[in-house]
């Protein structure tokens, strides 16, 4: 069945476009982030939606359909879908999950409406039989304490100026509407999948390897480090080393850029220019250069280095 047969679709709340008047508080304010349910924050709002709905970004995080289980606010920058009758969760996170599958029909070139994704194909919901159940997977995702080992660095620290330690470019394509499926992956603003939107055939002029990246849209200056040949949109600054640097120093900066993100939002978004003028701050020896030997100590005690380290 299509899914306008199935729900209402319609547009977040515009008033919350901007939400630089906005004060903390319980009730949690859904955009097009692509991680932690689509939550961009909690705020002292009144909230509008009564669960069970799905959110689905139509900017930022495009597609990322999730299934809201708490009363909520959700923003412009998505669509909801309102169940016209009661529905099993199971069915809902089905539905978020074809959602989700098709994304790629939806890229910057052609965004999600409420038109286009009502014409999507889902499975009739009296027909829908699945063994998994939401009561039980909710316990297998309850978080898990990780032990990390902590160090004390008596290090100095100096500052840097982004712009002396990286070339900063945009991506390249605006569009996918020309490309054709392939093996290079394109990086998005998503913060999912470590920002990969999908895999097409790019020529190697117009890719890069061993960089980082800067969403200016969705959640502004999520940063994602690659080490594979890579092409990005045009809403992503591509950060190339101006000279050679350690994989764990690249992961380091990473991690600094993303605890920078409370400085930026969908009002006040990240651009090149912005990014060429932002300042971090790393371990230096004694003489005031990039302590590599140090920061590849902090990184090496991080869980997060199992995932590159054997990395070619």
């Amino acid at each position: 069945m299509k899914l306008n047969k199935l729900f209402e679709i319609e547009y977040g709340q515009h008033e919350y476009n901007s939400k630089s008047n906005l004060i903390k508080g319980n009730i949690p304010l859904i955009s097009s982030q692509g991680v932690d349910n689509g939550c961009y924050g909690f705020y002292n709002i009144s909230s509008k939606y009564a669960p069970p709905l799905i959110t689905v970004p139509r900017t930022g995080s495009i597609g990322e359909a999730f299934v809201q289980t708490d009363p909520c606010c959700v923003d412009d920058n998505c669509l909801v879908l309102l169940p016209k009758q009661k529905y099993k969760i199971e069915f809902l996170f089905y539905v978020a999950s074809v959602i989700r599958h098709h994304k790629w029909r939806f890229m910057y070139g052609r965004q999600i409406t409420p038109q286009r994704l009502g014409r999507l194909e889902v499975l009739n919901p009296d027909k829908f039989e699945i063994d998994l159940s939401f009561d039980e997977l909710t316990k297998q995702l309850l978080p898990k304490k990780h032990k990390v080992k902590d160090i004390e660095f008596n290090q100095k620290n100096k500052e840097f100026l982004l712009s002396k330690l990286f070339d900063i470019e945009s991506g390249e394509y605006h569009s996918v509407n020309n490309l054709k499926k392939g093996g290079i992956p394109l990086i998005s603003c998503s913060d999912a999948n470590n920002g990969i939107a999908g895999f097409y055939d790019i020529p190697i002029k117009k890719t890069h390897k061993n960089c980082i990246t800067v969403a200016y849209d969705g959640k502004p200056l999520t940063t994602k480090y690659h080490d594979y040949v890579f092409s990005a949109y045009d809403n992503v600054g591509v950060l190339t080393p101006k000279f050679n640097m350690r994989k764990t120093t690249l992961i380091f900066i990473t991690i600094l850029l993303n605890i920078e993100r409370w400085r930026f939002s969908y009002g006040r978004k990240c651009y090149k220019t912005k990014l060429e003028k932002l300042k971090i701050k790393l371990p230096v020896d004694k003489e005031g250069k990039i302590d590599e030997d140090c920061i590849e100590e902090i990184i090496k005690n991080r869980d997060l280095f199992n995932v590159f380290k054997n990395s070619k």
